[in-house]
C-alpha cells in the first residue's frame, strides 16, 4: 500500500503538493500589472488593479504574508506603496514581503501606488510590478 502511496506521488508531482494546499483550504495567488511612469512627488500613480486570477479560490479565505516586486530603473529611489480601498502599506524596498494586509479577505483588490521621492527627478518608469498573496481559512492563520 505504502509504495503505491509513493508512485503516486511521484506521478503527480507537483500535483499532489497542490492537491494538498487544497485540502488544507491555503494556497496563493499571483498578479502583474503592466509598467507605468511616476511623473510627480505629490501626486502618486496608481497601477493596473491586482487581483486573484480566479477569485472563487480565494472566496472565503484571508490574506496571510503578501510578497511584492517592482524594478526601478538602476540607482533610483520612489515613493511605494501596496494600497487596497481601505488604505495603503509602504513599502520600504523594491522587493519584499509584509503581514500588515493579513486578515484582509483574500479576494481583495491591490495595487501600488508610486510617486517620486524628490522633485529634481525625472520622470521614473517602474516595472516588473508584481504581488503574490497567500491565503488560508481564517482558523488557519490565528493558529500560526
Amino acid at each position: 500500500m505504502r509504495r503505491a502511496a509513493i508512485r503516486i506521488f511521484r506521478m503527480l508531482g507537483a500535483g499532489a503538493c497542490l492537491l494538498t494546499t487544497m485540502a488544507h483550504g491555503a494556497g496563493s495567488w499571483v498578479a502583474t500589472a503592466p509598467a507605468l511612469q511616476a511623473a510627480l512627488v505629490e501626486r502618486p500613480v496608481a497601477s493596473a488593479p491586482l487581483a486573484p486570477p480566479d477569485p472563487a479560490l480565494a472566496r472565503g479565505q484571508m490574506m496571510g504574508q503578501v510578497s511584492w516586486q517592482f524594478q526601478p530603473p538602476s540607482g533610483v529611489e520612489v515613493n511605494a506603496a501596496l494600497c487596497h480601498l481601505g488604505g495603503c502599506v509602504r513599502l520600504p524596498a523594491p522587493r519584499g514581503h509584509t503581514e500588515a494586509l493579513a486578515g484582509l479577505p483574500a479576494d481583495t483588490t491591490l495595487h501600488f501606488e508610486f510617486s517620486l521621492l524628490d522633485r529634481r527627478q525625472r520622470v521614473v518608469t517602474l516595472q516588473g510590478l508584481q504581488v503574490i498573496v497567500n491565503h488560508a481559512h481564517d482558523e488557519t492563520l490565528r493558529n500560526r
